[in-house]
């Protein structure tokens, strides 16, 4: 059975056994052994329709059928390489039919995994989170190693875990759940970076000071079970990092960035006592001066002797790789490169040694990965041809694992993470494609059986597709169909019947010119052959739409003229032909949201004019015939700044944006209710944020949600981004969100509400710029 087998074997066996249990369960619960009499499946009625629908639940079945249908959602995300300014950002959400599209500032599709994922290990695909539940981590992931038990100890810079706050290192069960009853102190500032299992002790190594009330620094033992500290393990004068930990049974050795640890004085590498952490003397070996360990092997020399191998950083006689016989003298291995090594292992008689190097031996070609024999450090192999440095390097099976910062091995097209055959040297099918390179101290590679790894990362998603600007996404199970990509920002977005209205500041859509405006056919995605023309001062941008039973409204930056005629700030195209309309506001400044109602048409944004009146600014309805102002809400008061959301509700209209008062009642503070009924604002105003509001939604029973800039809502700090306002009770809900940054866009749907922006994380949990809320999480 080979690996791919072995992984579908996998999946259908912990299929059945859930299977196996609800069956159990039922027959339990019915508490009658008897044959059950013959009924149709289809009936709602009978004790069949639900077993059946059971098991297609627990099955995720979604064959045709007359059984119910359950969304197992694999929830996708957007992302930008690091280092990008702003990250990926969905400005604009739509739906058509069972699917969610979005517009943005984005180069990549991929699903939000968080920083610990479950692979196939033969070709990097992502193990389904129906198998194997995303971790969904918040923040960085180092390290992880086997608990022995089908689970894992996950070390890094952790913040959250499936959505539970936690500090790491955690401790993850062999069903891909998080155990919470094993605890550590929380401390959001600690960084682990190596583990090490031996017995009932797990050894942490890191970057902290402290451990709950202890003043254990960078190094503890914990109790495998529970977490708690063990306190017959001291080495708390260590006065640095750990990066490595490793043991031969009998001795702790640990290399690191420290000059004391165990109660002496060694710089970067010692070894301790196993049972109290005090400092071997009989181990004489440590570093230069100035140097540290970054990696630590124990294997073999060309004999067959145990050695220590130590890799990092530093001068003479430690040259950045060393080894080390058990007793603490150096043997003759030194291979002599010419920058630091980040990573080493060992395979049969050969050494292989990953970093940042250009030359190895002195002087040979060996850029960033290389073999070399277990004597002397001379170069065996150096054909790797990696052209960025290579931060992990793991071998299982007789595979090499590699991650870094490059995008090919031996001319093979890898994104940052990558595997070799120790047998023939050849690259792999194992291709988990990220979206930006994985530094220091790279990624972690661990067997899960059957087929599958195990790997840390500081990414936050795997498997990535293509899709810049514009992604579609099967609603059910979140993947990504095909789209054209759309070369800059895409800001709005209306579906109208079969077609798709795309606005934005692009110029390009799948290879078809179009200017910030362009229409795409459905189901098909491909670019309409009508064309309309946009012309303006700077950058002309598509920024908002709106439609009733016979017009397109759309709201613009920087246009002077759309389709042959002078239009600025708003216009309209008719929905029958498709051409430019006489609507026309004229607007001396930007439209950027705009509602319908009725007869009305309520325009927001930032504009210091309307039908060229130089008065009129920022909010202001207009008839739907011409564009002409209509004195609602009123004809001298108006809010100070840009309206940019707009919402509805019964008799009321929601307003959001930037404003900081209406006609110097600063009530109002970047939103506002306007009845339309008794024609005034509603005051008290219920919500006053201390930042923008970009997006207004509300539910069909009067929920309504604010996106936006903020961190303050009606005096209440920690209110980040996302809120609910309940219209019935007139009260602002005290759910918290907990997105981190901007939301720019929401979508109510089937009972949720999608929520895009440049965030990073809701609810606790890792995702990108993209998410989905029932208001309860």
């Amino acid at each position: 059975m080979d690996n791919t087998q072995k992984l579908i074997y996998h999946h259908l066996h912990m299929k059945m056994r859930k299977i196996i249990f609800v069956l159990s369960l039922i027959l339990f619960l019915s508490g009658d052994c008897k044959p059950a009499n013959l009924t149709n499946m289809c009936d709602v009625k009978s004790d069949a329709f639900w077993y059946s629908t059971l098991i297609r639940f627990v099955s995720g079945d979604r064959s045709p059928s007359c059984l119910p249908s359950f969304a197992f959602e694999e929830l996708w995300g957007v992302f930008m390489p690091s280092g990008g300014s702003p990250g990926a950002t969905v400005y604009s959400i739509a739906n058509y039919q069972n699917q969610i599209i979005i517009g943005g500032d984005f180069l990549y599709a991929g699903p939000s995994t968080g920083g610990a994922v479950y692979l196939d290990s033969q070709f990097g695909t992502l193990v389904s989170h129906r198998v194997c539940p995303y971790l969904k981590v918040v923040g960085v992931t180092n390290v992880a190693i086997s608990d022995g038990a089908g689970g894992f100890y996950l070390g890094g810079e952790i913040f959250s875990v499936q959505g539970i706050e936690v500090s790491g290192p955690v401790h993850i069960l062999s069903g891909c759940q998080l155990d919470r009853n094993f605890k550590v102190p929380e401390d959001f500032s600690r960084t682990v970076y190596c583990l090490l299992l031996v017995g009932e002790r797990l050894y942490v190594g890191g970057n902290f000071v402290g451990w709950g009330s202890a003043s254990y620094n960078h190094l503890v033992a914990l109790n495998r079970f529970t977490g708690d500290l063990d306190l017959n393990f001291n080495s708390s004068s260590t006065n640095n990092i750990v990066h490595d930990i490793v043991t031969d049974g009998n001795h702790l050795y640990v290399g690191g960035d420290f000059t004391n640890i165990g109660g002496a004085a060694k710089t970067g590498l010692a070894r301790l006592d196993l049972s109290t952490g005090g400092n071997d003397g009989s181990f004489p070996a440590q570093l230069p001066g100035g140097s540290y360990a970054a990696d630590l092997e124990l294997g073999t020399d060309a004999n067959g002797t145990p050695v220590l191998y130590v890799v990092g950083s530093g001068g003479a006689p430690y040259n950045s790789a060393s080894s080390y016989f058990l007793d603490g003298s150096q043997t003759t291995w030194n291979p002599l490169p010419n920058n630091q090594i980040n990573r080493v292992a060992q395979f049969q008689d050969t050494v292989y040694l990953g970093g940042s190097f250009s030359l190895i031996n002195g002087g040979i070609p060996g850029s960033n990965l290389v073999g070399v024999d277990s004597s002397v450090g001379i170069t065996k192999i150096n054909n790797y041809a990696i052209a960025n440095p290579v931060t992990s390097i793991e071998i299982i099976d007789q595979i090499m694992y590699l991650s870094g910062e490059f995008t090919s091995v031996k001319g093979v097209p890898r994104r940052y993470a990558a595997a070799v055959s120790l047998i023939d040297q050849t690259v792999t099918a194992f291709d988990p494609s990220f979206d930006s390179g994985i530094g220091n101290p790279g990624a972690s590679f661990t067997s899960a059986g059957n087929g599958t790894l195990f790997m840390t990362t500081m990414r936050t998603t795997v498997n990535i597709k293509p899709r810049r600007n514009f992604a579609v996404f099967d609603e059910l199970t979140g993947y990504p169909f095909e789209s054209p990509n759309i070369d800059f920002l895409v800001k709005a977005l209306y579906v109208h019947e079969n077609y798709l209205f795309v606005g934005g500041s692009f110029t390009n859509i799948g290879g078809i010119p179009r200017t910030a405006f362009a229409i795409l056919d459905l189901p098909s995605y491909q670019v309409n052959p009508k064309s309309i023309s946009v012309v303006g001062a700077g950058t002309p941008e598509i920024r908002a739409f709106a439609k009733d039973e016979s017009q397109l409204y759309i709201g613009t930056s920087d246009v002077t003229s759309f389709g042959g005629s002078s239009r600025m700030g708003a216009m309209a195209i008719r929905l029958s032909d498709l051409n430019v309309s006489d609507w026309n506001p004229n607007l001396a400044g930007t439209g950027e949201s705009l509602l319908p109602i009725k007869d009305l048409l309520f325009v927001g944004g930032l504009y210091s004019g309307m039908n060229g009146d130089g008065t009129t600014t920022n909010y202001h309805a207009v008839d739907k015939m011409n564009g002409n102002k209509r004195g609602v809400p009123s004809t001298i008061v108006f809010p100070n700044s840009g309206v940019y959301a707009q919402s509805t509700f019964g008799n009321q209209i929601f307003l959001g944006g930037q404003f900081s008062n209406i006609g110097g009642d600063v009530e109002f503070s970047r939103f506002a209710i306007y009845d339309t009924t008794e024609q005034k604002y509603v005051t008290p105003s219920p919500v006053k944020t201390n930042n923008f509001v970009y997006t207004l939604n509300v539910s069909p029973d009067g929920k309504l949600v604010l996106g936006g800039s903020f961190d303050e809502v009606n005096g209440e700090p920690n209110r980040y981004s996302f809120v609910y306002y309940d219209i019935n009770t007139k009260t602002l809900s005290p759910w918290n969100s907990n997105i981190n940054s901007t939301v720019f866009s929401s979508l109510y749907k089937n009972g949720r509400f999608y929520v895009g922006g440049e965030f990073t994380i809701a609810h606790k949990k890792s995702c990108g710029g993209f998410t989905v809320t029932s208001l309860n999480e």
